[in-house]
């Protein structure tokens, strides 16, 4: 006696995704105000379909209290596999977009400085000009957890990231510059000796920059200790060094010419960082990520050509 098989997709679980969205929205803005607004949907609405979600399941999914609202456990993992469902679903609308060689949709793309990936973003958008892009400018380390929150694409940044949720390609390696203002006596002289450092005025770049946690291993493996006497952000480097504010230092990609400012090389013992296009791995193979990641790829061979 045979049997006949199931037919495919009976055994398909449903979900009233309506309410699924609803909830990831609220657990995105922890706020039931702005989900509705992202959503467009009253915020009336938004409440009767996340508080039926619960009711389905017999769950809750928020507390709130007096902080304001959190995400319970058990919402906390739900909001773990909906950020990966909703990605998908981003993914499914970016193929669908896709009609053979147009490339269409967003790209939202993290650096560690905006002139640093310029040349690139106007080649791809010359060559996709149907896909929005928007550029994010943070530190190495905000720009990898940013990956991993999904609110950007792709990114390049001055790290590898450990986390195996991370697809890293390495694109080439770039020495870090001292800059001195023109006024200093510096000014002029193609480089230095690490050890001139010691006790001069430094300006840094702020915790979690790449540039720093470099150039600092450099100067602690030979025993040099400037005097830093401001810590800001890669922009403010070059103000603060123009405004003669002390030293400080810049990757040789980011170093903007100015009539006031001198770039000097380390003779004795430069550092350098490294160079990466990054994304999450289930996203590599997403089709405006792929041939942002290819085109930095070639970008770099041709950069590495002239060097």
């Amino acid at each position: 006696m045979t049997t006949t098989p199931p037919l495919r997709g009976t055994n398909l679980k449903y979900v009233n995704f309506n309410q699924l969205r609803s909830f990831h929205a609220v657990a995105l803005e922890m706020s039931f105000t702005k989900a509705s607004a992202i959503l467009h949907i009253g915020q009336s609405t938004l409440t009767v379909q996340v508080r039926a979600l619960e009711e389905r399941y017999g769950v809750e999914l928020f507390v709130r209290s007096s902080r304001g609202l959190q995400l319970s456990t058990l919402g906390q993992t739900l909001f773990d596999i909906t950020s990966r469902i909703f990605e998908l679903e981003d993914q499914a609308v970016s193929l669908l977009r896709t009609t053979g060689d147009a490339i269409a949709g967003q790209l939202r793309v993290g650096t560690v400085g905006p002139f640093f990936v310029m040349k690139l973003l106007a080649q791809y958008q010359a060559r996709y000009p149907l896909v929005d892009v928007s550029i994010d400018s943070d530190n190495s380390e905000a720009v990898v957890r940013k990956i991993i929150d999904t609110t950007t694409d792709v990114a390049i940044t001055a790290t590898r990231s450990e986390d195996p949720r991370v697809f890293s390609k390495e694109l080439g390696s770039y020495e870090i510059l001292v800059l001195v203002n023109r006024h200093h006596p510096w000014f002029g002289l193609p480089s230095i000796n690490l050890a001139d450092l010691n006790g001069q005025n430094m300006i840094m770049r702020e915790m979690g920059s790449m540039t720093r946690t470099t150039f600092e291993r450099t100067l602690q493996a030979h025993g040099v200790k400037p005097k830093v006497v401001m810590e800001v952000s890669r922009d403010a480097v070059h103000e603060a060094v123009v405004e003669n504010l002390g030293i400080g230092i810049v990757s040789e990609a980011e170093f903007r010419r100015h009539n006031e400012l001198g770039a000097l090389r380390v003779a004795d013992h430069p550092s350098h960082n490294q160079a990466y296009v990054i994304c999450l791995e289930l996203r590599r193979h997403s089709k405006p990520i792929a041939l942002f990641v290819e085109l930095a790829e070639s970008l770099a061979r041709t950069s590495a050509a002239v060097k």
